[in-house]
């Protein structure tokens, strides 16, 4: 997978000797925009490599639309890439604010080469974990959208640690009815047994999933949050 570098200040002679030092460190996916405000133009064609791990380089003060407007418009749009910001001496108050609003890092000009690359290479590190979770949370999210309307009312009873008897009790149904919606549940979320889904489930919820994120078109009414997950260890066997 590539990782891409986007480096956003209007010196275009800093913004080349920057490309050219990331080239030398073997990251060759580097693009320069010589404002914010190019990058606002272009930014609705950046869909491809902003779907790939990668991280942004921010000048603070530039002409038109500064570093901090153009963070805002990142965070507005959901921009997961990590921001490192290029500041100078006077702009460190700024920067240490943006770092308690989100901001990655920041480096102070002029820039040691070694320790660029290092935040940077830092930076793509976070950035690729990002999207591995982003890309957990979309399968587990597809996984749950597949299930049928009985089967995700039998999925919300599981995720209370309910054995099959307790569940086919709440809802009315024959414990073999259950045990057939457990089965395809399990089958269809790509996991062995109740307490690997109950793990799995425990991980979305801890990366941000919420069950209303499933938008599923089912007659039972959905919890508006996620209830905590029991501990897996203290899961009743299921009969």
């Amino acid at each position: 997978m590539n990782a891409h570098i986007f480096v956003i200040d209007d010196d275009l002679e800093l913004s080349a000797s920057l490309k050219v030092l990331f080239n030398s460190a073997n990251e060759n996916h580097v693009r320069c925009f010589d404002s914010a405000s190019q990058f606002v133009r272009e930014f609705p064609h950046l869909t491809e490599p902003l779907s790939e791990p990668g991280c942004i380089l921010l000048d603070i003060r530039m002409p038109d639309m500064t570093g901090y407007e153009l963070f805002a418009f990142l965070q507005q749009h959901e921009c997961t890439w990590p921001v490192i910001f290029m500041t100078g001496h006077g702009d460190l108050s700024m920067a240490v604010n943006l770092i308690k609003s989100g901001a990655f890092d920041y480096l102070t000009k002029p820039f040691d080469p070694m320790g660029m690359i290092e935040k940077v290479q830092q930076a793509l590190a976070l950035s690729q974990e990002r999207m591995r979770t982003q890309n957990f949370k979309r399968e587990h999210l597809r996984k749950m959208q597949s299930l049928s309307p009985h089967e995700w009312e039998v999925f919300t009873h599981i995720m209370q640690s309910q054995s099959n008897r307790e569940i086919a009790e709440h809802l009315e149904k024959s414990v073999r009815t259950i045990e057939s919606h457990r089965a395809n549940i399990l089958k269809k979320m790509g996991t062995s047994s109740a307490l690997e889904l109950a793990k799995l489930h425990e991980r979305f919820t801890l990366s941000g999933g919420h069950f209303k994120d499933a938008n599923l078109n089912t007659e039972n009414q959905l919890p508006a949050t996620d209830e905590a997950l029991p501990d897996p260890s203290k899961r009743e066997k299921t009969p």
